[in-house]
């Protein structure tokens, strides 16, 4: 199970996820976003098999041209893994007539980001197919609803990296508390500008935390102690 984040910003975006990696009832950690080139970086959620494949597979793309350009040749890419695995799979004979289900064999959810000249925020879905996600919080994983839940009044607002960062920490620490099954830490964050890609140090995942939870005590404090609502 999996929680990966993208929220564009001002100047950047921030791409953040659970360090938490189920294989069965057996649990491990380990990374979940990956740098795409010098200026890119990507994550996947879903079965472990199709994503090794893909970053296998992302090796080969051409240096230096951006994800404009990129967009369907990855979608190819994603498409060429997936028929792979199925030519593999014998269950998939047992579904050659039924595509959605073999669609649910090998789920998995895809996730790029670049930023140039604005935020680049790419979706592909498991059958390949590419959209842009335009200026909204992007989420996805077994905990994207969590996710979406505590981003949605943030959507629109101008955020800069160092904000967005605070908050896509915030998010995914209060998801991991209440999903069920799947998620956990460490927490990985990771800055994408026009610069290029960096992941967040460990130092830098502390003061993180240390502002999440001041984020969270100011609007706790606010609702006891405030006076937002009338006649109370």
């Amino acid at each position: 199970m999996t929680l990966i984040l993208a929220i564009p910003a001002s100047n950047g975006i921030i791409m953040a996820s659970d360090g938490q990696i189920t294989t069965g009832l057996v649990r491990a950690t380990g990374k979940k976003i990956y740098p795409l080139g010098e200026r890119a970086a990507w994550a996947a959620s879903g079965e472990l098999a199709l994503v090794q494949r893909l970053d296998e597979k992302i090796g080969t793309l051409p240096v230096g041209r951006s994800l404009v350009q990129l967009r369907d040749d990855i979608g190819q890419m994603v498409k060429q893994c997936l028929t792979e695995l199925m030519q593999l799979d014998f269950r998939a004979s047992f579904f050659a007539q039924d595509p959605d289900t073999l669609l649910k064999l090998h789920p998995a959810d895809f996730v790029f980001a670049e930023f140039s000249q604005g935020p680049h925020i790419l979706h592909i879905t498991v059958d390949g197919v590419p959209e842009w996600v335009n200026e909204a919080p992007f989420a996805t994983g077994s905990g994207d609803l969590f996710a979406y839940a505590l981003l949605r009044k943030y959507q629109g607002r101008n955020l800069n990296l160092e904000r967005a960062a605070v908050l896509a920490y915030k998010v995914m620490e209060e998801a991991i508390a209440v999903d069920a099954y799947g998620l956990g830490p460490p927490i990985d964050v990771w800055q994408i500008t026009e610069k290029g890609v960096r992941n967040l140090t460990a130092a830098e995942i502390e003061e993180l935390t240390a502002e999440a939870d001041r984020l969270r005590e100011a609007e706790i404090k606010l609702l006891l102690d405030g006076e937002i609502l009338k006649n109370n």
